[in-house]
């Protein structure tokens, strides 16, 4: 075989593997990348649980943030001494990881919310906030809403929380808000919700 032919199949090889290690790569960075997250060891708290009948879900109406950051504006702006308004936050990769959970204060402490102006179901609603802005074009993450599914699931099943009682933010009644935007996907959540629940129970 000539030197220049056994050179041509050798740079046609190259290229060969080339492109499949770059299909591959593109495929991966295509996806959100997922990771594990233990539901049960990241809602253990060390405190009595308050006895909760109610989960309202929010939208941060901002393109990023993070627990820590709504924390700090809602104690310094708004002069809450709890801070952070909800018992938890999903992150959408701006600010935070993007499916991420934190949980707050009040969560670990077992105490109210300030996230609806109810005071009252404030004391018996959990409180989870998803960045992002949902009354625009976008909508929750796919990490975001896996996420979400297994928070939800978690604390319903395990405060008797019926799915009548996992609620929109614009559903409590008072002043007139959008919260958590038009293109939040309520409907397909709760049926997600029911179909676990009714699975756990066969």
């Amino acid at each position: 075989m000539k030197i220049v032919e056994r050179h041509v199949i050798i740079f046609s090889i190259a290229m060969y593997v080339t492109a499949i290690g770059l299909f591959i790569y593109l495929q991966f960075i295509g996806k959100e990348r997922q990771f594990a997250i233990d539901i049960e060891k990241l809602c253990k708290v060390d405190v009595n649980e308050n006895e909760w009948k109610y989960i309202v879900l929010h939208h941060s109406a901002t393109d990023k943030g993070n627990a820590k950051r709504f924390g700090r504006y809602h104690r310094e702006e708004r002069k809450w001494p709890h801070g952070l308004a909800y018992h938890f936050v999903i992150g959408n990769g701006n600010g935070s990881g993007n499916g991420e959970i934190e949980v707050g204060e009040r969560w670990t402490k077992q105490i109210h919310g300030a996230h609806t102006a109810d005071m009252n179901l404030n004391r018996i609603a959990i409180g989870i906030c998803l960045v992002g802005n949902f009354e625009e074009d976008n909508k929750p993450t796919k990490n975001q809403f896996r996420s979400l599914v297994s928070l939800v699931d978690y604390v319903s099943k395990r405060y008797k929380i019926p799915e009548s009682n996992v609620i929109m933010h614009n559903q409590v009644v008072q002043k007139g808000t959008a919260c958590p935007g038009k293109n939040f996907p309520y409907k397909k959540l709760i049926s997600k919700i029911v179909k676990s629940q009714t699975e756990k129970t066969l």
